[in-house]
């Protein structure tokens, strides 16, 4: 799946190589075309299109994470054995994200998950934020269609909650 960044990028080398290509001879058009989109594209900015490619493989990654459809907030929970109420926010995060209910939340969101795991909220949701936010596990999400403060998982908190996932160390057995 290619970003439209780079669609639009790519759309504009071939409407430039065609122009190009529609100056010269009829008979030497198809020889010239591959060509001449070539050179265009090479004449890009290389780390621009380093970037997108980046990025459509960052996307391609994320999607192939997702959680199983029918995996309930309480067996992802159970999985992940967050042990504290930042980890426990970025669980929460992690799940809203690759179980494609939000790519980015509010804090009523985070502690809607609490509800349904039955814990006890953190007096100060702010603060666990603001540790998150520290710990570069959660970020601000711009949302313009709302007033509400919004907030997103980083790649270092998706890698934090994979950590918990996969951790075969088995410090969660004996915490357990």
């Amino acid at each position: 799946m290619m970003s439209k960044a780079f669609e639009e990028d790519l759309t504009d080398a071939l409407g430039k190589a065609i122009a190009i290509v529609n100056t010269i001879e009829e008979r030497y058009r198809d020889l010239a075309f591959p060509i001449v989109l070539q050179a265009i594209i090479r004449s890009t900015d290389r780390s621009f299109t380093e970037n997108i490619t980046r990025k459509d493989a960052d996307e391609q990654e994320r999607s192939q994470l997702k959680l199983p459809p029918k995996l309930s907030v309480n067996e992802f929970f159970r999985a992940a054995a967050p042990s504290s109420h930042p980890e426990r926010f970025v669980c929460a995060a992690y799940y809203l994200l690759h179980s494609g209910k939000a790519e980015k939340f509010t804090t009523a969101d985070i502690l809607e998950i609490y509800g349904k795991l039955r814990q006890v909220r953190p007096q100060n949701p702010a603060d666990i934020i603001y540790k998150c936010i520290k710990k570069v596990h959660i970020i601000d999400a711009v949302d313009s269609t709302n007033k509400q403060k919004y907030w997103a998982i980083t790649p270092d908190g998706e890698k934090f909650v994979e950590g918990l996932l996969h951790d075969t160390s088995g410090s969660k057995a004996a915490a357990g």
